[in-house]
């Protein structure tokens, strides 16, 4: 045995560690479950990565090449094409994994030394052998089945030949194969609260996640230059059930009778901690190139701001999406504006029945949403200026609804609540 495990072998023994004679059972992947192929060449090898130290997770890709190859290289060009993989070091000493649902790291703290609680390194195995070589000089060849996985988590033989992690493996995705993630959207003409004045008109959506996954969306029009910041700061503005703190922004909430939404849960959280978030943005669903304070918009964009923790990024940083479904945003009071005309409701609240003005005559489209932005009820009715439409509320459950009347054109939202 080579003189650096012999000497780990020691250490260990040292600190009776693993005196186990028990081998865990291996989690296994095939290579006909692989999704991602990495490489070219006629010798296919199966790369599996596990990690324990925050959440216990197990990724797989497929590895091709021709001629020589090693468990490093195959390591390093697999994170080469996946920015979600890093490796760090040459022996090496660390191996992440970041995207929008996981955060995961071999290395916990790298000033922890041997017999700290939180000391974790790579390790490594081929078809369930454990590493005789540094990874670097560690041959693989076509059909093997390589593993690299953290310390804190393996289980080894007594005789030091076999190394196992048992958390179950899952096929890495193919980060830029297209139809994987649907970037929630929602058209100008479902819009039912519309900010400012001018000739260009933007769809500005927020999409939370850290407490209730929500996601509104708003109207914002304007003359001139405008930016990603100036849209959030007025509509928040102008409806105050929504707050932007900071110039960056550090947090966008939302608070009424039915949602408490922070962009934001523990602001003294650093990047890597499991309850980071920020807001991010986007423009057409590109990432945004600028701060949002920089970031223009012109007419008919469609902007999204939405959590870190919840978006997910295309490999190459190009384009984020949110895939929370968008409610259009109401107006907070109880009388929307329509046109140059306003909607009423009354009785409000209401018990068995209210009663909608319909301010412009013709054809008038009557619909009710409750808080999740479902539809309840709708109607279309041909009335005359000023007439009443009756809505019964007996069947409803307590709570908030709103009231949308589109004629002509125009969309007007009033909020109705039921008692």
């Amino acid at each position: 045995m080579r003189f650096k495990i012999f000497t780990l072998s020691i250490l260990m023994g040292f600190f009776g560690l693993f005196s186990t004679n028990l081998l865990a059972q291996d989690a296994t992947i095939t290579a006909d479950e692989i999704q991602y192929w990495i490489g070219e060449g006629g010798n296919e090898v199966v790369v599996a990565i596990s990690w324990c130290s925050y959440t216990e997770t197990a990724l797989a890709w497929g590895y091709r090449f021709d001629g020589e190859a090693t468990v490093f290289q195959a390591l390093t060009d697999i994170a080469a094409a996946d920015d979600r993989l890093t490796v760090v070091g040459s022996a090496p000493t660390n191996v992440t994994y970041l995207d929008g649902e996981y955060n995961l790291t071999m290395c916990t703290n790298p000033a922890a030394q041997w017999g700290d609680p939180d000391y974790d390194i790579p390790m490594h195995s081929v078809n369930g052998l454990m590493g005789q070589n540094m990874m670097s000089a560690e041959p693989i060849q076509n059909g093997d089945f390589v593993k690299v996985g953290g310390y804190a988590c393996g289980v080894m033989s007594s005789d030091w030949t076999m190394i196992s992690w048992a958390t179950e493996i899952i096929p890495a995705t193919d980060p830029n194969a297209g139809g994987e993630v649907v970037d929630a959207t929602i058209s100008a003409d479902e819009i039912q609260y519309w900010i400012g004045e001018g000739q260009n008109e933007v769809v500005v959506a927020i999409s939370w996640c850290s407490n209730t996954p929500a996601a509104f969306a708003w109207g914002y029009r304007f003359d001139g230059e405008a930016t990603v910041f100036q849209a959030l700061t007025d509509i928040a503005a102008a409806d105050d059930r929504l707050t932007v703190v900071g110039s960056a922004p550090t947090n966008v909430t939302y608070l009424d009778d039915e949602y408490d939404l922070t962009m934001c849960p523990n602001p003294a959280a650093q990047w890597g901690d499991p309850d980071y978030d920020i807001p991010m943005h986007s423009v057409n669903g590109l990432m945004g190139q600028n701060t949002m304070a920089t970031e223009p918009i012109q007419n008919g964009d469609f902007v999204k701001v939405g959590g870190y923790a919840c978006s997910v990024m295309s490999s190459d940083w190009t384009t984020i999406a949110w895939e929370t479904p968008i409610v259009p945003a109401t107006n907070s009071t109880g009388v929307n504006e329509l046109g140059n005309a306003t909607v009423s409701v009354y009785p409000n609240p209401a018990a068995n029945e209210a009663y909608v003005t319909l301010v412009y005559a013709g054809l008038n489209e009557v619909t009710v949403y409750d808080m999740q932005g479902r539809m309840v009820c709708t109607m279309s009715v041909t009335a005359s200026e000023g007439e009443q439409v009756r809505i019964s509320t007996a069947e409803l459950n307590e709570g908030v609804y709103f009231v949308s009347v589109k004629s002509e054109g125009n969309v007007g939202t009033a909020k109705l609540v039921v008692k």
